[in-house]
C-alpha cells in the first residue's frame, strides 16, 4: 500500500514539473492545446514512475498517448489523408526499430530496446511527427546518460555497457517537451 501511494504521489509530483515547465509554451494556445499538454504531462509522468520502478511501460499509457495524437488529429483536421501522414511514419519507425532491435540482440546476445520504448517512440512520431521524435530520443538519451553517470557515481559502481536503463523514463517527459517547446514554436 505504501509502495502504491508512493508511487501515486512520484507521479504527481512529475505531472507538476513537467506542467510547469511547459506553461511558458502553452500560455496563449487554444484551450485544447493546453488540455492536450496536461493529458500529455499525467501521462508521461505515470509511464516514468512506472518505467523506473519496474523497467515495463504499460499499453494503457501508450494507448493514452496515441488516443491525445488522434485528438489533435481530429481537432486540427479530421482529414483522413493527415491521419495517415501521422501514423504510417510511426508504424513505420516501429518497424525499423523492431528489425534493429532484432539484428542487435541477434550480434550481441542481449535485448537492447525495449518492445514497451518502441511503442512510445511509434506513438510519439503520430503526436510530434518524425522531426520531433529525432529530437525527443535526443533529449531522452541525454537525460539517460546523466541520471546513468549520476547512479554508477552514487553506487560507486563503474558505467557498464550492459547497465539497464529505463529510457521510457526520460522518453516520455521528452515527448511532453518537444510537444510544448518545439510545436508551439511552429
Amino acid at each position: 500500500m505504501k509502495l502504491l501511494r508512493a508511487r501515486r504521489w512520484s507521479t504527481a509530483a512529475v505531472a507538476f514539473a513537467l506542467a510547469v515547465g511547459t506553461v511558458p509554451a502553452v500560455v496563449g494556445s487554444p484551450a485544447f492545446f493546453i488540455a492536450s499538454t496536461l493529458a500529455l504531462c499525467l501521462l508521461a509522468a505515470a509511464i516514468a514512475v512506472h518505467d523506473l520502478a519496474s523497467l515495463l511501460i504499460p499499453d494503457r499509457y501508450t494507448a493514452g498517448i496515441l488516443f491525445v495524437a488522434l485528438a489533435d488529429w481530429w481537432f486540427q483536421s479530421g482529414d483522413f489523408a493527415a491521419l495517415a501522414w501521422r501514423i504510417v511514419p510511426g508504424g513505420a519507425l516501429m518497424l525499423l526499430m523492431c528489425l534493429f532491435d532484432f539484428a542487435y540482440g541477434r550480434l550481441r546476445g542481449r535485448d537492447g530496446i525495449g518492445f514497451g520504448d518502441i511503442k512510445l517512440i511509434g506513438v510519439s512520431a503520430a503526436l510530434v511527427g518524425l522531426a520531433g521524435v529525432g529530437a525527443q530520443i535526443m533529449l531522452a538519451s541525454v537525460a539517460a546518460l546523466i541520471f546513468s553517470v549520476i547512479r554508477a557515481v552514487r553506487l560507486r559502481r563503474p558505467l557498464r555497457a550492459a547497465a539497464r536503463v529505463p529510457f521510457g523514463t526520460f522518453l516520455a517527459p521528452a515527448l511532453v517537451i518537444v510537444w510544448a517547446w518545439l510545436l508551439a514554436a511552429w
